[in-house]
């Protein structure tokens, strides 16, 4: 079961805009400091980008070191938005770490819908060859430079054409990352017709892996190939199957894998284990679940949880 709901006044509006999709969609104009959280900017390239940053309430300097959650928002998304939606800044309070919600570009794009370009997808960012690969790396480089940020526990996760790009930087950077979450996104694809297939690299070092994706995608489709929504002909995603697979030879899992299903079938848990330097592949595949960050899923025996805290659980158990 996939439970949903409003986050807030916002909430209908948040949903609604990432499900039109992946770039084509526009949100209203957010103001991510008006509710506390710094929003610095950083210089990259000679672009001036920024990010919202919660730190864990009662955080002090001496504390030690704390994990970094970079969290990614789909296209036409905003930072604020998505930290509103995932409810990753009360998780960090609680579990001690620093979230992060960056924010994409919208060069030219009036009115604004910031986009990532995962190299395929999506909007401006790719038309003007954005480098958010090199804006990840600076903002990881800022934030372990001002903060204590444990360069061993950094994670990744992201809706839709975040979840592209969080998939396209871990495998170009493995040795950054510990782990990454992507939901609702995709390896690869094609960005219209006759356009030549793009797809990420093989890192170099295994990645441990959660995806979240929904069986009823209209927008990143599940079993992959040209969706009816998107309104761009010829533009093609490579499917969540392949995603398993690529993961699992990248990370040198075994072949076999264990599954698990919700009483209602609603909710399907495969993972791969025995893989090298501890890695794991692990899919939650929503048998009803759209184009969307669900709020919180079911997990076997009838309990939920929200999503992030789902997501907390999986990368707590993994570092470099």
């Amino acid at each position: 079961m996939i439970i949903g709901g409003a986050l807030g006044r916002w909430g209908r509006w948040i949903a609604f805009a990432f499900l039109v999709a992946i770039g084509l969609a526009t949100m209203a104009d957010a103001h991510p400091a008006d509710e506390g959280d710094p929003w610095p900017g950083l210089m990259v390239n000679g672009l001036e980008r920024h990010y919202l940053l919660h730190l864990p309430a009662g955080w002090q300097a001496s504390a030690g070191a704390l994990p970094l959650v970079i969290v990614l928002h789909g296209a036409a998304g905003d930072a604020r938005s998505t930290a509103d939606m995932t409810g990753f800044s009360p998780l960090a309070d609680r579990g001690r770490f620093i979230a992060v919600y960056p924010e994409g570009t919208s060069i030219g794009v009036d009115p604004p819908r910031q986009t990532w370009n995962a190299g395929f997808c999506c909007g401006a960012a790719v038309r003007n060859h954005v480098d958010d690969l090199a804006f990840l790396g600076a903002l990881i480089d800022r934030l372990a430079a001002e903060y204590p940020v444990d360069r061993r526990r950094i994670y990744l996760t992201g809706l839709s054409n975040g979840a592209m790009l969080a998939y396209r930087f871990a495998a170009q950077f493995p040795e950054k990352i510990a782990a990454i979450a992507p939901v609702a996104g995709t390896i690869g694809g094609t960005a219209g017709a006759d356009q030549p297939p793009i797809s990420i690299a093989r890192p170099d070092r295994p990645v441990p892996v959660l995806i979240i994706h929904g069986m009823l995608d209209g927008y990143v489709l599940y079993r992959g190939g040209v969706s009816p929504n998107i309104g761009i002909p010829g533009r093609f995603n490579v499917s969540v199957d392949d995603a398993v697979r690529f993961w699992a030879a990248a990370d040198g899992c075994g072949a076999r894998s264990t599954r698990d299903v919700t009483s209602d079938g609603r909710v399907i848990f495969q993972a791969y284990g025995d893989c090298r330097d501890r890695a794991e592949v692990r899919l939650v595949a929503l048998a009803l679940g759209p184009h969307e960050w669900p709020v919180a899923i079911e997990r076997p025996g009838g309990r939920t949880e929200p999503t992030a805290a789902l997501i907390w659980r999986f990368f707590k158990q993994h570092q470099r």
